[in-house]
Parts: C-alpha cells; structure tokens; sequence
C-alpha cells in the first residue's frame, strides 16, 4: 500500500497542506474571529420559522453563508449584506416574487339622450350602444407572500366603444329653459315608485312644488337625494324633471305623475331604475 506523503507549513496564519500529488491547499485563518465573543442573532427569513443563532461572524453576509441561506436576485436583506456584526441584532430577509398578469376586460357603454321639445312624447333608439375591450398586462409585486404594489405595464383598447343614442321628443323639456338638449348618463338608482294624480285629494292644485304645471313628465322626489330640476330617465316612464315633492316621498321612494287616475291605479308601486342625466350640451 502507498503510503501519502503530506506536508504541513505554519506560515504565518496561513495553513499549506501539500500533498503527494504536488497539490496545495491553503487555508487562511482569523485569530480575530476564534477569539472574539459569539453574538446571539435572530433571523427572520420571509414566512419560515425565526432562527436564534450563535455566531462569530464579522459580517451579515457570513452569517447567511454559515447557516446556508439562499439568497435570490430580487430578495431585500436588511441590513445590508456588508455591514458589521458588531450593530447588528437581527437579520431580515424580504422574500420578493414578481409575476405579471394579463386581463382582459370588456368596457361598458355611455348612453346619450338627444332631447327635443315636442307636444307629444316619443322616444327612439338610433344606434344600439357597443361594449369595448381593453388588454392590460399588470406587473405584482408579492413580499413574503402577500401583494405589495400592483403597476400597470401595459393598456391597449382593442375595440372602442360605441354610445347607445336615444332620440326623445317631449313637451317636458321646456322646464328646464331650453328647446332641445344632450344628456348623458351620470349615475342610476334603484328606487320605489308610486303614481298620483295631481287633481285630487285635500290641497291639491295643479302646480307643482316649483309652480310648475302638473303634467307627465314630472316626478317628485326627496331633494336630499335628488336635487330639484335634475333631469332623469325612467324605463317605461321616459324623460322626466325632478319637479315636485311630497310629504311620503323619502329617501329613495319618487312617485311619477300621470294624467288618468286609472293609470295610477294600474301603476301601484314597483322598482324602478331612475336614470340621473347630465346635460353635455
């Protein structure tokens, strides 16, 4: 059996082992780091269990390397890799994942409402209203597993949308001072409605609370909820003008005028979608 010949030389602090082969290993020793006090460390590694260590380490940096952690391009270690053991307690390490997310969304429409006064009320859909879609592509952000930030990268309209237009020819409109008009849609509510006539019952007249003429077209309404003068639309009932209050009508409750009592009856009450418009022009 051959036997290994190995060569030991102490030089300074440093260890050369050289053997048969006429390789060299050298070590390097640090008599600082053998002698000097071991610190009590705590890790906290993303959503692992936090570590208690002993170390003799420098440096932030040692102490990973020691205990075999991994560390990737994006992770945050707090403090800084480099800095000295000597301030240092607890060692942070920020989990950081990116991921990018494509979606698809379908955009709703705008409904424009062209009015015009007339003696008789009409109404007409001139163009059917077309939904858009939009792509996004969204960059996330995840820190130890939870969503941090969320950052737009990329939005393209694939297909514009298209305004449903609605033509309507009403004798209301002359309330509001104008002879024609276009209106968009602001906001919809679902509200309770009841009719009444306004020719019957104690202290009943023809005006309204504005001193306007009692005509369709004219819904009371709680001002808190919808300002006087605002104009609405109402499915089934058509263009209106927020133009009268009443004692029962609260909150989210309107009641519609018509011109028959057999109307209101066959009205009742139901729930309705009441339109709020704003006019464009």
């Amino acid at each position: 059996m051959r036997k290994k010949l190995i060569i030991l030389t102490l030089l300074s602090l440093n260890l050369i082992i050289n053997n048969s082969k006429g390789v060299i290993h050298e070590f390097y020793f640090n008599p600082n780091k053998i002698l000097q006090k071991p610190k009590d460390i705590t890790i906290i590694d993303g959503n692992k269990k936090v570590m208690k260590i002993k170390t003799r380490a420098n440096y932030v940096w040692e102490v990973l390397q020691e205990n075999n952690i991994k560390i990737n391009k994006k992770d945050r270690i707090t403090p800084h890799p480099r800095a000295n053991l000597n301030y240092v307690r607890e060692i942070r390490i920020d989990r950081i994942e990116e991921k990018t997310v494509k979606d698809y969304i379908t955009t709703s429409y705008d409904i424009i409402f062209k009015v015009k006064y007339s003696k008789e009320y009409k109404e007409k859909v001139v163009n059917r209203g077309k939904s858009g879609k939009i792509y996004e592509e969204w960059l996330l952000l995840y820190k130890n597993g939870k969503l941090e930030s969320k950052t737009l990268k990329t939005r393209k309209v694939l297909v514009k949308s298209e305004p449903e237009i609605i033509e309507i020819n009403s004798p209301i409109i002359r309330c509001l001072n104008i002879t024609e008009g276009t209106f968009k849609l602001k906001k919809v509510y679902t509200m309770t409605a009841t009719a009444y006539y306004p020719w019957e019952g104690k202290g009943v007249d023809d005006s309204t609370a504005l001193g306007w003429k009692a005509e369709k077209g004219i819904v009371a309404v709680d001002p808190r909820i919808i300002p006087l003068r605002t104009p609405l639309y109402i499915p089934s009932y058509g263009f209106s003008i927020a133009g009268d209050t009443g004692g029962a009508i609260k909150r989210y409750r309107i009641d519609l005028l018509l011109p028959t009592k057999r109307e209101v009856y066959n009205f009742g009450r139901r729930k309705v979608a009441v339109y709020i418009l704003e006019k464009i022009n």
